[in-house]
């Protein structure tokens, strides 16, 4: 291991002690310089004070012997007069070399003093004068008045004023020396002191020099130590290679180590000379006689040696032998299986995926492990399989029933997933997926869904015409047969009757595996549910002798709940009949309202043999029947059960028995109690107007559809989903009812007959309206498109008096012989409605395709249509564009084995209307077909 050399700190102290010494020097050259200057300043200062005391001193001569010769007339006193102007000129000159040399005083100061004694020295020669020629007392007065004090105080001003200034300087330069001085002082003892620490400091770094060296040397002898001991520790074998490309061994000789040098000398030797090749070289070593392996290393120095390594990899070459032996077995394991199996980390990197799942992107596995997702081509579209990882790797579990794409060959996959999080330790978590390919059976599903529909089409058009048939002759509509044939003919009509009710639980149960059938959830009152239930299986308990009672609850209770009132009549039904079966003649069903904290319960109680222990885990199951050999007897499909428990969960409620064998079984239901509200009001409306209750999924459409019907008088309600339209038309009182025909949240069909299965809404008028969408060069915003109005929707087999009941109420108003359009692809049933309907005088023309549909409405009008939606050139539902564009348009009966479309299809009503109209042929054409209402609807209105 390289020890980073300690820093050499003396040569930098003596360096720096050096430099301190040669500043120290240079201050006192400086601060020298500096005295001398001064000094210099202060001679020229003294020289310039004395030359200003001697002019001075010279006017003062001047000035004395004017006076004393003015006054005494002695000529002695004109000696100091003319020493004092010689002295005066010399100094005079004096001044002013000193002035040169200095720069001061200044010329202008020279000038002023020059003109001053100039004008005094005058006025000095003009007093002599006068005392020569006028005597004393004229000098006297002429000494007075000339002015010579002024001009000599001015000259003293003068004087006195360079003086100032010269003795000022001669202070501050005093004063600038002892700074200088003291400052000197500081400095040199500031740098001595500094000198002598670094000195001191260089001492000290010599002596720690050498006790790091000490300790150096200590450690290397140390370290030496432990690299020998390392080397003799560690497993593998090192070798040194020096410049001569001898090769000796580091290690001590032994034969677990590795190879002796010279048995490895060629393959060091050999990669010593590798042309080209980047450090480490690496090599593999087989040694024969013990058959292991070594792996070889070499490495430069950079002193011009090489060190190289062997390390026996004999075990580690096993391990990883069987390492690949065990992912070849995963990876036969996971690509035998046919499910989709892939890895991915937490980067989204594909670890592991097996054949099936590089299938769907047409390569093999080893072209996306490894890899991530944008990494891949054509990887988008596995993009349905990967939702949801990321939140996974918090843990839990991730299950997707129903997953779709594409693969490479354009085909549509659906896949059911299955996603866990694989931990390996707390910072590394995988997810892997499972994904069961459940194309095949969607496949068949939807082969089992169309044929179910093709099914019910064909067997129930044909009953249709059965049931039809046999209950005219047996209702007597037509002239009675003989009295041997009238039982022939109601045992016909019953088993007819019979298989009516087999049909429609095969397609019951097959609706609610596969969530198509509807439910209206209201509040009722399960009390009056339940009379009206016993009321109508009464006759059917006579034909048992089995009486039926109802058990009245408590006056307290309640027994409100939501539910749809036909389904519940639907689930008493079986439950009674099935009670009145296994209940012996004379024997009595009762029905018990229950209401508690957790829900309302209902039973139903027979006196029949109970169910067997055995059969009980069974009872929900389909075609479950407890003895086989007494179902002919009594009648039943074994489907009657099973619907009703998955009717009861539909609408949130359990199913359950209590049996005791020999004392009768008791089924209870229980179902949740509805939460008490007070009812909306419907808001008042204006006299004379009418609701009309808007079904629309474009919130603009609707808007511009109510103001439209606004306009016509008509106050609305709107609602943007079926489920907002259930709502309403529980909450307020509708007249009439829009509806879109591409709902968001149902299928229009579905929603249409459910409607029309129910009492209250049986004939409120329904009117089919089809909005185009407004394009974007139209800014007019006029509403175009054209309604239909829909009566009923008749399943197949049809009651014959529901039937004659709607088709009268349609043709009431009319006062001619009406029309009817019957299109029906199966002869029977046109002859069979021609005959159902003859007592009404109605001209009814039957149509066995679409053409021939179209050519008849294209010839004549028509004043009602009765459509089935599955024809052999299509879909009945494709007449009502041509329906719509008539003048007015006809109601509409839909009239088809399809109870409603299937989801997975297209939407019967989807391409309903396709004229266009403005607003106000749109308003006209729905006010006609509302005021057209029937009588029968006016009635329902006044009873609801």
């Amino acid at each position: 291991m390289h020890t980073r050399p300690a820093i050499r700190w003396h040569p930098f102290a003596f360096v720096v002690a050096f430099m301190l010494l040669v500043a120290l020097g240079w201050q006192g050259k400086r601060t020298q310089e500096a005295v001398l200057q001064t000094n210099q300043a202060v001679s020229q200062s003294l020289e310039t004070i004395t030359a200003i005391q001697a002019i001075r001193s010279a006017l003062q001569d001047i000035e004395t012997g004017t006076r004393g010769f003015v006054i005494t007339a002695d000529e002695a006193y004109l000696d100091a007069y003319a020493s004092g102007l010689i002295e005066l000129e010399a100094h005079r000159r004096q001044l002013q070399e000193f002035a040169d040399a200095r720069g001061y005083p200044q010329q202008r100061w020279f000038e002023q003093f020059d003109s001053t004694a100039a004008e005094r020295l005058t006025i000095a020669a003009s007093n002599i004068r006068v005392r020569r020629e006028s005597g004393l007392a004229t000098a006297a007065t002429h000494l007075h008045q000339a002015g010579g004090k002024q001009l000599m105080d001015r000259l003293r001003e003068l004087l006195d004023g360079v003086e100032r200034r010269e003795r000022q300087q001669l202070t501050d330069a005093s004063l600038a020396v002892r700074e200088t001085i003291a400052h000197s002082r500081r400095v040199a003892l500031i740098g001595s002191l500094l000198v002598a620490a670094l000195f001191f400091a260089a001492l000290w770094a010599v002596r720690r020099n050498l006790v790091t060296r000490q300790a150096l040397a200590r450690q290397a002898q140390a370290g030496e130590a432990r690299l020998d001991a390392l080397l003799q520790t560690i497993p593998d074998q090192l070798y040194a290679i020096d410049a001569r490309q001898q090769v000796s061994s580091l290690s001590q000789p032994r034969s677990i180590r590795g190879p002796a040098p010279q048995a490895i000398e060629p393959l060091l030797l050999d990669l010593l000379a590798q042309p080209d090749a980047d450090y480490p070289r690496q090599n593999i070593w087989c040694e024969v006689a013990s058959r292991r392996m070594f792996e070889v290393r070499l490495l430069p120095t950079g002193l011009g040696d090489h060190l190289a390594i062997a390390r026996d990899i004999t075990e580690l070459q096993r391990n990883r032998d069987s390492l690949q032996q065990q992912q070849a077995f995963l990876r036969k394991v996971v690509d035998t299986d046919e499910n989709l199996i892939f890895v991915r980390d937490a980067h989204g990197r594909f670890l592991l995926c097996n054949t099936a799942f590089a299938a769907l992107l047409d390569c093999q596995p080893q072209h996306i492990e490894q890899r991530r997702l944008d990494e891949l081509p054509g990887a988008q579209r596995l993009l349905p399989l990967l939702q949801g990882e990321s939140e996974l790797l918090a843990g839990g579990e991730l299950r997707s029933s129903d997953v779709s794409l594409i693969d490479a060959f354009g085909q549509e996959r659906w896949l059911q997933l299955v996603k866990r999080p694989l931990r390996l330790s707390p910072s590394i978590c995988h997810v892997v997926t499972v994904a069961v390919d459940i194309s095949l059976r969607r496949r068949m599903e939807q082969m089992k869904t169309e044929f179910i529909s093709t099914v019910s089409h064909e067997l129930r058009t044909p009953l249709t015409a059965i049931r039809g048939a046999l209950g005219m002759l047996a209702s007597g509509f037509v002239a009675p047969g003989t009295a041997e044939a009238q039982p022939l003919l109601e045992i016909a009509h019953k088993n007819s009757e019979r298989l009516v009710r087999l049909i429609n639980d095969i397609l019951d149960i097959e609706k609610l595996e596969a969530g198509r059938l509807t439910f209206d959830l209201q509040l009722c009152d399960v009390r009056a549910l339940v009379a009206q239930a016993l009321h109508d299986i009464e006759p059917y308990a006579r034909s048992f002798d089995v009486q039926l009672q109802q058990v009245p609850p408590d006056a307290a209770a309640r027994v409100e709940a939501n539910l749809d009132p036909d389904r519940f009549a639907q689930i008493m039904a079986n439950l009674l009949s099935n009670a009145i079966k296994h209940s012996p003649a004379g024997g009595r069903v009762s029905v018990d309202l229950r209401s508690g904290a957790d829900g309302l319960e209902l039973g139903v109680q027979d006196q029949g043999p109970g169910i067997p222990e055995s059969f009980r885990g069974r009872i929900f199951e389909r075609f479950a029947q407890a003895d086989a050999s007494d179902a002919r007897r009594r009648g039943g499909t074994g489907l009657g059960l099973a619907i009703t428990r998955s009717l009861v969960e539909q609408m949130h409620g359990s199913i359950g028995f209590d049996s005791q064998e020999g004392r009768g079984t008791r089924f209870w239901l229980r179902l949740p109690l509805a939460t008490a509200s007070a009812p909306a009001l419907a808001p008042p409306a204006a006299a004379g107007q009418s609701h009309i209750l808007i079904v629309e999924p474009d919130c603009a459409a609707a808007a511009r559809l109510a103001e439209t019907l606004h306009e016509q008088g008509y106050a609305t309600l709107l609602a943007a989903t079926a489920l907002d339209a259930r709502d309403l038309l529980a909450e307020y009182r509708v007249q009439a009812l829009t509806l879109s025909p591409a709902l968001a949240d149902e299928d229009v069909g579905a929603f249409l007959q459910g409607l029309r299965s129910q009492p209250a809404y049986r004939h409120l008028p329904v009117l089919i309206v089809g909005l185009q969408p407004q394009r974007r060069d139209e800014d007019d915003g006029q509403l175009r498109g054209g309604a239909v109005r829909v009566i009923d929707w008749l399943p197949k087999p049809v009651d014959p008096a529901r039937l004659l009941d709607v088709v009268n109420a349609c043709l009431t108003e009319h006062p001619a012989r009406p029309r009817i359009l019957h299109v029906e692809d199966d002869q029977d049933l046109r002859l069979l409605l021609a005959r159902q309907i003859e007592p009404l005088d109605i001209e009814l023309q039957g149509a066995a395709s679409l053409a021939e549909a179209r050519r008849l409405l294209g010839a004549q009008s028509y004043q009602l249509a009765i459509v089935d939606l599955m024809l052999p050139d299509g879909d009945g539902s494709e007449l009502f564009d041509q329906l719509a564009q008539a003048v007015p348009p006809p109601p509409v009966i839909i009239f088809s084995a399809l109870d409603a479309p299937v989801h997975d299809s297209r939407l019967v009503l989807r391409q309903l209307v396709k004229s266009r109209h403005d607003g106000r042929e749109l308003g006209a054409l729905i006010q006609h077909l509302l005021h057209h209402r029937t009588p029968a609807t006016e009635a329902d209105e006044d009873d609801a």
